[in-house]
């Protein structure tokens, strides 16, 4: 078995990227390999908060969009093999608050869109939609099934963090990196791909938890961004337990087809409880 000693720096393959951090892919180290614990009827409840305030420009043109938004989703294992598990992702709720030119628009998927709203009416084919996915003993997507997916420029707008799902990359609920008590606080290690480098530390374990803080430079695309985060992971089943990141992106971005340079900053809270 090969060992990496600390702040070894590793390279993967690249992992999409935008406005805040996907952990990118499992590396080899001397942390024990994390196997997929759950049984056939768990549900996991995912709530992320994302607050977001961007400046748009072009030429003299200036645009502010601040927007607050609150993603409800459950995670049920619907079936539980050797090779992995099997679960469904329903997105339960979506409230969106967008301040722009002077406007206010609120959605509550609680109340019926608005026809007359593009935004809204987007907004309101997220909710309910369902997800279905398979994954390996170490979290990785084997195989999905989904609806059509949101328009990035949507999401964009409306500042809700996207999640994605494609065969390879791990299931954005849990960490894809192994956890383990046999490291010591202040363990840190670096993983490195194309466009993005992060480094991580370990920052305390207590017995059934892991507190890992990282910082994260996304270079490349259309945005490029620094991102400092904290996240609490279960160290029996690699759930994220809580997530907390704060980010700075700059660069250009796309509205109505009409190119805006753009400076976001973006805070996202994420918790995850056993139903």
């Amino acid at each position: 078995m090969r060992h990496y000693n600390k702040n070894t720096k590793m390279k993967s393959t690249p992992t999409e990227l935008k406005y805040i951090l996907v952990i990118v892919i499992a590396f080899a180290s001397s942390f024990a390999c994390a196997q997929v614990k759950f049984k056939q009827g768990d549900e996991f409840q995912r709530q992320v908060v994302t607050k977001s305030n961007c400046v748009l420009q072009r030429g003299s043109q200036t645009l502010h969009v601040g927007s607050v938004s609150t993603v409800v989703k459950t995670y049920k294992i619907t079936a539980v093999s050797e090779k992995g598990a099997s679960l469904t992702i329903t997105t339960d709720k979506l409230i969106d608050t967008i301040n722009a030119m002077n406007q206010n628009l609120v959605y509550n998927s609680g109340k019926p869109a608005d026809p007359n709203s593009v935004i809204q009416v987007g907004l309101q084919k997220m909710v309910n939609s369902q997800s279905i996915v398979s994954i390996n003993n170490k979290g990785e997507i084997l195989n999905l099934k989904r609806p059509v997916v949101a328009n990035d420029t949507l999401l964009s707008f409306a500042g809700i963090q996207p999640e994605h799902l494609s065969p390879g990359t791990n299931l954005q609920l849990m960490v894809d990196f192994p956890v383990s008590l046999t490291v010591k606080k202040g363990y840190s290690w670096k993983v490195a791909t194309s466009s993005a480098e992060t480094n991580y530390t370990v920052y305390a374990i207590n017995g059934p938890t892991t507190v890992i803080t990282y910082k994260t430079s996304v270079l490349g695309g259309s945005l490029n961004s620094r991102i400092n985060g904290s996240i609490l992971i279960d160290n029996n089943t690699g759930v994220i337990l809580k997530r907390y990141a704060q980010s700075v992106s700059t660069g250009y971005e796309m509205v109505n087809g009409v190119v805006y340079t753009a400076t976001r900053r973006t805070a996202v809270t994420e918790i995850c409880n056993k139903k």
